[in-house]
């Protein structure tokens, strides 16, 4: 998929602001899903800076080698109305607020204050998804089925504990067997996953695995489709969340839970 997004974008980007535009995405996406809060926050402002020159090109042909005022630089591409209203206002506007606003204001933590880092990255990646999908959908060399399998997935890189290394999607981190199908799962949607695919994704013992999806299946936390493929439900995704809630509360994944042992 990464060569793809490149080679699309690069048919109105230049090719090496591209290349670091989405670069600087997966370091933001791999950072996030690491724990590394606080350097996901500094590779959000590369990928900031990255998406405006990447507007830059587009709207004048010159490659800038760095955005010296994010503000001066908004401002220019906000006046120009041959832009259409996508590069001009709202992925300039998303860029800003969610992302380099939302960093700069939150240097000064004090230290009873709750740590907002953890929020702050999702919202992040969520804003990051958004403008590569979005850009995808404005130029595009592709086919429309390759674009749109392409913007399915990025809606779902905010999903943490997720890694892919050549082509492999897995769960990077020790969670209970339960959780680890639920984050697959999630991932997954909304094509949801065989049996067969849900054991080679996961790290748990395939007992585990069997166990774990008949625990989900009578709790309704996956659905098993006419065509044997299993899907994350509403109620699945709820237990999900209230999971990686915990974790957030707890400051790491505990292996106490209701759902099956890993082993």
């Amino acid at each position: 998929m990464r060569s793809q997004i490149i080679e699309d974008l690069s048919s109105e980007i230049d090719p090496t602001i591209a290349n670091l535009l989405v670069e600087s995405y997966e370091e933001l996406v791999s950072e996030h899903r690491s724990g590394n809060l606080e350097a996901a926050l500094t590779k959000a402002g590369r990928f900031v800076e990255n998406t405006l020159r990447a507007i830059v090109y587009i709207r004048s042909g010159v490659v800038v080698t760095e955005i010296k005022s994010v503000q001066t630089t908004i401002r220019q591409i906000e006046n120009d109305t041959n832009l259409p209203e996508s590069l001009r206002i709202l992925i300039p506007r998303v860029v800003f607020g969610m992302m380099y606003d939302l960093r700069s204001k939150r240097d000064a933590v004090h230290v009873k204050e709750i740590d907002p880092r953890r929020i702050d990255t999702f919202l992040c990646v969520s804003a990051a998804s958004w403008v590569i999908a979005e850009l995808l959908r404005l130029y595009h060399s592709s086919q429309e089925s390759a674009v749109a399998s392409c913007m399915s997935a990025l809606s779902r890189t905010s999903i943490p504990y997720i890694e892919s290394i050549e082509g492999e999607t897995f769960v990077g981190q020790h969670v209970p067997a339960g959780i680890e199908i639920l984050l697959l799962l999630a991932n997954a949607s909304p094509e949801g996953m065989t049996r067969t695919a849900i054991g080679l994704a996961a790290k748990c013992s395939q007992p585990s695995v069997t166990k774990s999806l008949k625990l989900h299946l009578a709790n309704r936390h996956v659905h098993r489709a006419v065509s044997d493929a299993y899907f994350i439900t509403s109620g699945g995704e709820q237990r999900l969340a209230a999971w990686l809630a915990g974790q957030t509360q707890s400051g790491a994944a505990s292996p106490s839970t209701s759902l099956s042992p890993r082993h």
